[in-house]
Order: structure tokens, then C-alpha cells, then sequence
């Protein structure tokens, strides 16, 4: 019996449990396109995985020609960040995800760069009192146009933005 359960046991360990599924997003950020059309010279790369069994998101971004000094300062102090998710829909324009300034920030020589792991998307839609269900988030990830902006002391809308889009497997 005891080599009955070790085999089960070892076969559970080689299988392993059921994988989260992930949702892969990326996003290009530049000053030159909808919707900041700032005319900028920074630009953004942005990698983000949403665990829809866990409902976290991680996120990788990666920011050229900004500073830490140039980020809105009132949004830099605030728990939404100088950086977050919108979502568009015609005319009405809604936060949706915050990248709260801090630890998950570094200042590379020309930029900087976030890394968030296991962000609950509860505490993020709190943080910016999003009405969205994460299935409603998951939803509109999908069918509307997401972007990702930065906000700048000089460019207080966003200087660079980009449209969040499932990445390419």
C-alpha cells in the first residue's frame, strides 16, 4: 500500500497541479500616438501577465527619455501613480489600473523601469475606485482599447501612452 501511495504520489509530483491560465498583454508607448500625440521623443515597452485564477496581474515596463524628476509629482505622491491603465470608450475615459509609485520603480541612466508581481486586481480597482468586476476587466481587455500612460509634469494627460494588446504566442 505504502508504494501504491509514493507512486501517486511521485506521478502528482511529475504531472503537477492544474496551471492559472495567463493572459498575456503587451503595449508600445510613444508620444506620437493616440491618444497623448504629445510629440515626445520617450518611448515605453510594457509586458503584462493577468493570472485569472489568482486574479493578479504582473507587469514589466520599461520607460526610455523620462526621469523620475519629470513624473507628475501629484500623481507620483498619490496611490495611483504617474502611470496607469485607461479605458477608453468614445468620449469617456476611465481609470482602471494604477502602477503606484515606489519600490517597483528604478531609475535605469535613461528612464526607468517597473516591475510588479502578484498585483491583486482588487486592491488595484480600489485604488482608483474602478466599478469593474475582474471579469468585467478580463472582459475589457478585449474588446475596448486599453492604454497605458504616463503622466509628466510637462504633459499632465500623458506624455507617452500605448494601446494594451494580447501578445503574440
Amino acid at each position: 500500500m505504502q508504494k501504491l501511495i509514493a507512486m501517486l504520489a511521485a506521478a502528482a509530483a511529475l504531472f503537477g497541479t492544474a496551471h492559472a491560465a495567463e493572459l498575456h498583454y503587451t503595449a508600445t508607448l510613444a508620444g506620437s500616438q493616440y491618444p497623448t500625440e504629445t510629440g515626445s521623443a520617450a518611448t515605453g515597452q510594457a509586458m503584462i501577465v493577468v493570472d485569472t485564477d489568482a486574479q493578479t496581474i504582473d507587469a514589466n515596463v520599461t520607460i526610455t527619455g523620462i526621469k523620475f524628476d519629470q513624473l507628475a509629482r501629484h500623481l507620483a505622491h498619490s496611490r495611483m501613480g504617474p502611470m496607469h491603465l485607461h479605458r477608453y470608450q468614445g468620449e469617456d475615459v476611465t481609470l482602471i489600473m494604477p502602477f503606484p509609485f515606489g519600490a517597483t520603480y528604478t531609475e535605469t541612466a535613461d528612464g526607468f523601469t517597473v516591475a510588479i508581481v502578484d498585483y491583486p486586481y482588487a486592491d488595484a480597482a480600489q485604488a482608483v475606485r474602478s466599478d469593474l468586476t475582474f471579469d468585467q476587466f478580463i472582459a475589457a481587455l478585449g474588446t475596448d482599447p486599453i492604454y497605458l500612460n504616463v503622466h509628466t509634469e510637462a504633459f499632465g494627460d500623458g506624455e507617452i501612452a500605448g494601446c494594451v494588446s494580447a501578445a503574440a504566442h
